[in-house]
This record gives structure tokens, sequence and C-alpha cells, in this order.
């Protein structure tokens, strides 16, 4: 696989995670902060496959907190099932550093009706060379999930928050067709993260005294492969 080095763009990435009884303690740090934030869009529905390989060096990468390692992922937004548009990301961490690449994919249709082979074969046809191989190294679709987030934004668009709620999980191992009617069992959990400039990593420290809740290296696909595994 190609190497890639950190570019200028990446940022640093800080996640805190707490159960969801914690939601309107959250909401209120971030409502206390408005001088710093505000709403960037509505709400939305984010839906992520990830995919893996039999060895799924991306699950154990992440557990092992490698500190070079990349999720490989296809995203859309909104409803679960139907015709939308997609991202196939590429979502690297080098350290501290996090950063993506996007393949966009055009004409995306997901449902219990089409089967993960055919579904692999539209993604293959609308991304590129390097797209392909990376989908070729890492092909299994292990699980969806999928969350509510908000989003919030610094006025210099130095900051970037979110806020994520109501995360479900569907096991897709072993399964020929998308699997969106049996859910894993989850804990209730909410995911805060903030995307900074690296620039501004010393003026951020006075602004997270504050924060109600500590900082936790968490990672939605790890949980979910542990939850769909029963641990």
């Amino acid at each position: 696989m190609q190497v890639y080095k950190v570019p200028n763009q990446s940022r640093y990435e800080i996640k805190f995670v707490t159960y969801n009884i914690y939601y309107s303690e959250i909401l209120n740090w971030v409502k206390l902060n408005k001088s710093i934030f505000k709403k960037e869009y509505d709400d939305r529905i984010v839906n992520n496959i990830y995919f893996d390989n039999l060895s799924y060096n991306c699950f154990t990468d992440n557990i092992y907190g490698s500190s070079n390692r990349t999720k490989i992922r296809l995203r859309w937004y909104g409803k679960s099932q139907g015709k939308t548009n997609a991202s196939l990301e590429l979502k690297f961490k080098r350290n501290i550093f996090g950063w993506k690449k996007r393949f966009k994919i055009k004409s995306f249709d997901i449902s219990e009706n089409i089967t993960w082979a055919e579904l692999k074969k539209s993604i293959n046809l609308q991304v590129s060379y390097e797209g392909k191989i990376w989908l070729e190294n890492y092909p299994i679709p292990t699980i969806i999930n999928n969350y509510t987030r908000e989003y919030y934004v610094s006025a210099d668009k130095n900051i970037r928050v979110t806020l994520d709620r109501n995360i479900n999980v569907f096991d897709q191992r072993i399964k020929k067709i998308p699997n969106f009617s049996k859910k894993a069992f989850t804990q209730n959990m909410i995911v805060l993260e903030i995307k900074f400039d690296r620039k501004i990593r010393k003026k951020l420290n006075d602004f997270l005294n504050d924060m109600p809740i500590r900082v936790s290296r968490n990672s939605k696909y790890v949980n979910s492969i542990r939850a769909v595994n029963g641990f």
C-alpha cells in the first residue's frame, strides 16, 4: 500500500466519550462557549460501512494504538437505505494528527435487496485506481453504524466540534446482503470530538480546562466490532 506523509492540512483530533445521561451537561458546556462556537448546520444522520481484511488489521491497529493507522469506510447521510450520494473515505491517523482522503460515489443504492457483491462492484466502478486498490486490500464489510451528529464551528473556522449520539451498530460479517434489521447491543454513549488547527494547540489548553469529561482514545469502529462480538 502507498505510504502517506502527514500533510500540512492535517489537524489535531481530541475525543471525549461519556454516557448519554450526560448529554445535557455536554451540550451546556458547548452553549457556555457560544462566544466561540456557533451551529455550523443542522443535525444529520451519519451512516458508515467499515471495511477490513481477514486479519482485521484496521481493528487491531486501532486496538493497540498504532501510531500509523488507517480506517476504510463508505459514508453517506440521511436515510440508512435507498439511493443517495456517498464517499469512500480513507481516515488516516499518524500519532495525534488526522486527515481524510475521499472518493466520491455519485450513484449509491443500498438496501437489504442488494447483495454485498453487487454493492462492492458498483463502488469499484466509480472510484479511482487508488480507491480500487484499497478496496482490494480491505474487501470485507464488517459493520454498518449510524448516529445523529451535531456540528459546531468557531468564528475563525479553526476549531470544529462534533457531538454524536444515538449510535446504532449492525453486524455485517458473513452476510450476503446488508443487515439493517438486527442491531447489536451497545452501551448508550455519546462522543464529543474536537478538531483544530495545528497552530493553535497551546491556545486551546485554557478552553479545554473546564471540559466536564476526560479525553479518551475512542474509535466507533473498534467499539462496533466489540459490540458485535459481545465484549
